[in-house]
């Protein structure tokens, strides 16, 4: 066997031998930097249009095609080198030496343009606080768990002499280098859909009407909720819902205007208080696992104290389970944050005047946890 063959053997994530999956596991983080190379040129939309296998030399020609002027000509190397990597990652198929096919997954993301944005968070962000991860730990003696803005990716920012970033939160980093257009583009269908949320309640046998039904002025309020995806999807299974009754909170009073929903500045850091009181339903969707433990105990404490003894919280996110490692890894480099078990979430209630009354895990997909104020 050749020396080129014997590597590819020990490399192959096929090979029985632990210490070939070892290797093919750790190997992983320099083809997760070529991703974003992806996504800048468009070449998994250019593999879906040409509609058949290609050469690395036809997506070339394709991109170099669609440049302006004052974009430099695109290397083939760097074309065929992005591709090949691509598919040992599977977001492509290999058909030979120099031509590849568009696979399920590649067209999952042309199809869905939100899972390229997650896809180019994760791996620019993701890689870099990974990167730093241990410096991080070694210089500061282990101090663990991070606070939310003095994690790896502020410690990279400060060894770069970047101190105005290394005062930032991730998200304010992003904001200001202009990736955060991205990001929320993201958010809207993150990586992928599994059905509305008023669905994958009933599926988990969650009665959502009888929730909606409780005594409140407001029916539901959603922090954090971005472009108010949710509430849409909500209002969509109970029309009779309007604006007054379900509101939209964010940080930034520059959101969009929705037509069906209230929009509503809340910045939940800042604020001492939630504005609105006595509502049917808070929701808290993918915001908690941002959180350090302290910072989730702030936010709850705010909710508890603004819930009446009718009103439900609802918290949506994935369960800390074999799953979300790597998510679990990402909120803890980027933010501070993590994903929780059950236990975790029944002692964050406790602390915080709430209790759990509902809770369903699942091992793949948003889990779904209900909380109300503590007796």
């Amino acid at each position: 066997m050749s020396f080129l063959n014997r590597l590819s053997s020990l490399f192959s994530p096929k090979a029985a031998s632990p210490g070939a999956v070892l290797a093919a596991t750790v190997t992983k983080p320099a083809s997760l930097g070529f991703v974003p190379v992806a996504i800048h040129f468009d070449l998994f939309g250019i593999l879906v249009r040409h509609g058949g296998p290609a050469t690395a030399e036809d997506i070339a020609s394709t991109c170099n095609a669609a440049r302006t002027k004052t974009e430099p000509e695109i290397s083939t190397l760097l074309i065929s080198d992005t591709l090949y990597i691509m598919s040992g990652l599977g977001l492509v198929d290999r058909v030979d030496e120099d031509r590849y096919n568009a696979n399920a997954i590649t067209r999952h993301m042309v199809d869905m343009p939100s899972a390229q944005h997650g896809a180019l968070h994760f791996t620019t962000e993701g890689m870099m606080a990974g990167a730093f991860f241990m410096k991080k730990l070694r210089d500061t003696n282990f101090a663990y768990p991070f606070a939310d803005a003095d994690g790896p990716m502020q410690y990279a920012y400060r060894l770069m002499g970047e101190d105005q970033l290394a005062a930032q939160h991730t998200y304010s980093i992003m904001e200001a280098q202009g990736r955060m257009g991205s990001f929320n583009r993201f958010m809207v269908g993150k990586f992928f859909k599994a059905g509305t949320f008023p669905e994958r309640a009933q599926s988990f046998g969650y009665d959502l009407r009888a929730a909606l039904s409780e005594p409140g002025a407001v029916a539901m309020v959603d922090i954090g909720g971005g472009k108010g995806e949710l509430l849409l999807e909500v209002q969509a299974t109970f029309p009779h819902l309007t604006a007054e009754n379900l509101v939209v909170q964010e940080f930034n009073a520059e959101i969009d205007e929705v037509p069906g929903l209230r929009l509503m500045e809340w910045n939940y850091k800042e604020s001492p208080a939630q504005p609105i009181t006595g509502a049917r339903i808070y929701t808290l969707q993918h915001i908690l696992h941002n959180l350090p433990d302290l910072d989730a105990v702030a936010l709850l404490q705010k909710l508890s104290h603004a819930m009446a003894p009718t009103s439900r919280l609802l918290i949506i996110e994935y369960a800390k389970n074999a799953t979300y490692t790597s998510l679990h890894a990402s909120m803890i480099a980027l933010y501070g944050g993590r994903e929780r078990s059950a236990a975790e979430w029944r002692q964050l209630a406790k602390v915080s005047g709430l209790q759990v009354t509902f809770e369903k895990y699942v091992a793949a997909g948003e889990s779904l946890v209900e909380m109300r104020k503590a007796h």
